[in-house]
């Protein structure tokens, strides 16, 4: 039971929502020297606030990351429940500035002996506070996270229920264990709302100390002064070590100080981005991993992934000055479960509730409540499987298919079949930017893409409502998102009044705006060949992050020396020792890939996705060879192209493409057979687009679907409507590579 690797790109979380992710708080990051030991206690401390008195804007996906992280940390790493506290609007103890500050001494501070094992996690807004003793040249600010607690006082002035990143420094600095972990999931800069999703920041010019009538943080300076009497530190020495780097431990963020964290929607709930991204990804770990090889996979992929979507986004992690954090387990300890995609939570009868926190986002709006999962119990054995019938957010129930053993709370689930919709669809939504034309562009676009089996419309397609999950947004550039992509860093932006495609955090995609003043209709049919690519390019994507047991490793690497960069092995997260340079452009580039079984044969085919969405066929590329041509015996590697044939795939321009690699128990007939007739026209390796990219979607769904039901397996009892992937038959993994 193996998994596909986080580092792959596609299907990512970020990718598809096309977003930055989390910046957080530069000067409360992580603190402290690591030091590798025994624990003896496992202590959290987990903060969410979604609800704001005005004028701060509430968030939405908060209390869910609060979520994320407690059923992470008490199934997969081995935290006591009771020792694990939270703390948001839901809970008992409200997210007020003063409950935080009593609950990190009183559960922290108080409890924590040397060698503990300590995790800080706050979700919510940030807001920039002027630094009195600033630790960079160029900003007089200090991060701060906001609480809930009410903004009018009694004299009618308004205090800012803050607690600035100068205080998690001193409070963090104050724990006698350095093992600690700091994760902050929100960020300085902007505010507001960026297309479908939340951005975690209030306004500079909103909340700004000494404007709009705001008293300045008093409160924090005191309490400032007395952790620095009670620590017996001066206030020159405080500088010294701020400007040294942080205090204790480890601190995760996603993003530099200047990008953007967004609050978003996924598919039935709303979490941040990287809270989402992280814990998944952590869900998946089989063993003890090292923080800097985490912190080399999220940075590398992520950054890819964003960039992929014209984004600038960089995760940060940092280690106290002189420590070897980054060389301990996350969390300072080592998982106490192997990779998984679920938790069970309760069990009646037949019926199976359990937690989906592991679960990528792709597979749970493709698999249309037809998700099935392998029940394992504490030593990882087979006790039952269980099919999905129903889901609300990230909480699902199923029903027991098979299986002699007892399932109960706390057995972890992996998932091995995904039933795909019948009608596979792109969620476009209509941006307000198109005013009087919204109407009009929901109609168009509902009558664009209509499958041809079942005559239904391939697109689903509605205005922007903040709740939805949309893939893109159909919409106007106007001159308050050019002013405002500019202020971002963005350059060669679609002209003021042409119709394009944006990410659902309003970045406009490649080759997708026209000329000035086109109508919509006009656009919408311009643009039916590239949703058909992006389609297909999503289902593809979410496949590509379902489980398989098939045992695939290899790597990209360039021709006559230079970069490499690994592919998925499938079976474990690979420990890696440096960042991996770009490729460069005009580098000629081949694939390795490996069968690791040390008995079954695997079919191999390769595809390369551009940004625009474009597909090219690079292996196989012999049309006339037999089927048997890619196959891989068992303990034997293949190169793609082959080295004897003086081919290799040459990369263009700048950029990054996606090498996607499909590796299956059977032969993918019916694609190849598709392939073969577009290939008449083409000139070495096969391009795919337009009406050729749905009809070669749907002979590879066909594909996949025999071979699952073909496999040992034995999946007949599925419906016969519904396109199936069975993990133990089909691998499917996407590497996106840089091009510079």
């Amino acid at each position: 039971m193996k998994r596909r690797h986080f580092l792959q790109f596609a299907g990512s979380t970020l990718a598809a929502m096309g977003m930055s992710q989390t910046d957080f708080l530069r000067q409360a990051d992580g603190y402290g020297r690591a030091i590798a030991q025994p624990t003896s206690r496992k202590l959290a401390l987990l903060v969410g606030v979604n609800d704001y008195p005005s004028p701060i804007s509430d968030l939405r996906g908060c209390l869910t990351d609060v979520d994320l992280q407690y059923e992470l940390l008490t199934t997969k790493f081995g935290f006591a429940p009771s020792d694990v506290l939270k703390i948001s609007d839901s809970e008992a103890i409200k997210p007020t500035r003063e409950n935080l500050l009593d609950a990190y001494n009183e559960h922290l501070v108080e409890q924590a002996k040397p060698g503990d094992v300590v995790v800080f996690h706050y979700s919510g807004h940030g807001v920039p506070v002027q630094d009195p003793d600033p630790i960079y040249e160029n900003s007089s600010e200090n991060g701060a996270i906001i609480l809930n607690d009410p903004l009018e006082r009694s004299d009618g002035s308004t205090k800012l229920p803050v607690v600035m990143g100068r205080t998690l420094f001193l409070l963090t600095r104050s724990l006698q264990t350095n093992n600690v972990t700091t994760i902050l999931d929100s960020c300085h800069s902007g505010g507001g709302t960026r297309g479908s999703g939340l951005v975690r920041a209030v306004p500079r010019d909103l909340l700004r100390v000494g404007s709009a009538g705001y008293e300045s943080i008093s409160a924090e300076f005191e309490l400032q002064r007395q952790l620095l009497a009670e620590q017996g530190l001066s206030p020159e020495d405080f500088l010294a070590e701020r400007k040294a780097g942080i205090s204790k431990g480890l601190s995760i963020g996603s993003a530099q100080f200047s990008e953007l964290a967004l609050d978003a929607p996924f598919d039935g709930f709303r979490a941040g981005a990287f809270s989402y991204l992280l814990t998944r990804y952590l869900w998946q770990l089989p063993g003890s991993t090292r923080a800097e090889s985490i912190r080399v996979n999220i940075t590398r992929s992520t950054k890819a992934a964003a960039a992929a979507k014209h984004h600038s986004q960089v995760p940060l992690f940092q280690a106290a000055p002189g420590s070897d954090s980054l060389e301990q387990p996350i969390y300072f300890t080592a998982p106490a479960s192997g990779p998984a995609e679920a938790v069970v939570t309760n069990v009646s009868g037949d019926q199976v509730e359990y937690w989906l926190g592991g679960l990528s986002s792709q597979s749970l709006s493709l698999a249309d409540n037809a998700l099935r999962f392998t029940v394992l119990d504490a030593v990882r054995e087979p006790v039952a499987e269980i099919e999905q019938v129903s889901r609300n957010g990230l909480r699902a129930i199923g029903k027991k298919l098979s299986g002699e053993g007892e399932i109960a709370s706390g057995m972890v689930l992996r998932e091995t079949l995904v039933g795909l919709a019948s009608n596979p669809q792109l969620k476009v939504g209509i941006d307000p930017s198109l005013g009087e034309d919204m109407e009009a562009a929901i109609a168009s676009l509902s009558e664009a893409l209509v499958s041809e089996t079942s005559g239904r419309s391939q697109l689903l397609v509605a205005a922007v409502d903040g709740e939805t999950a949309f893939d893109y947004l159909f919409g106007r550039m106007t001159e308050e998102y050019q002013e405002q992509l500019t202020a971002d860093g963005y350059t060669d932006l679609p002209p003021v009044n042409t119709l394009s495609l944006f990410s659902p955090s309003l970045n406009p995609t490649p080759d997708s705006y026209g000329r000035v003043g086109e109508t919509v209709p006009s656009a919408v049919n311009r643009l039916k060949p590239q949703l058909k690519l992006l389609l297909v390019n999503k289902v593809l994507k979410g496949l590509s992050q379902t489980s398989s047991s098939l045992d695939i490793s290899g790597e990209i690497f360039t021709v006559g020396g230079g970069p490499s960069l690994p592919l998925s092995d499938g079976s474990s997260t690979r420990s890696l020792d440096a960042e991996v340079e770009p490729f460069e452009a005009g580098s000629k580039l081949r694939i390795r890939v490996k069968n690791g079984s040390a008995s079954e044969s695997l079919y191999l085919s390769c595809l390369v996705i551009d940004p625009t969405g474009r597909m090219t066929v690079v292996y196989p590329y012999e049309w006339d060879a037999p089927e048997d041509a890619s196959l891989i015996p068992p303990n034997t590697e293949e190169v793609i192209p082959r080295p004897e044939e003086g081919k290799a795939f040459e990369v263009g321009g700048a950029g990054f493409l996606e090498v996607m690699t499909i590796t299956s128990t059977g032969s993918l007939r019916n694609a190849l057979r598709g392939l073969q007739e577009i290939s008449r026209s083409a000139d070495g390796y096969v391009p795919v687009g337009g009406d050729d990219s749905v009809g070669f979607l749907g002979a590879l769904l066909s594909d996949f679907d025999d071979i699952s039901r073909s496999a040992t397996f034995g999946v007949t009892d599925v419906d016969s409507d519904r396109k199936v992937v069975d993990g133990g038959a089909i691998a499917i993994s996407s590497t996106v590579i840089e091009v510079a």
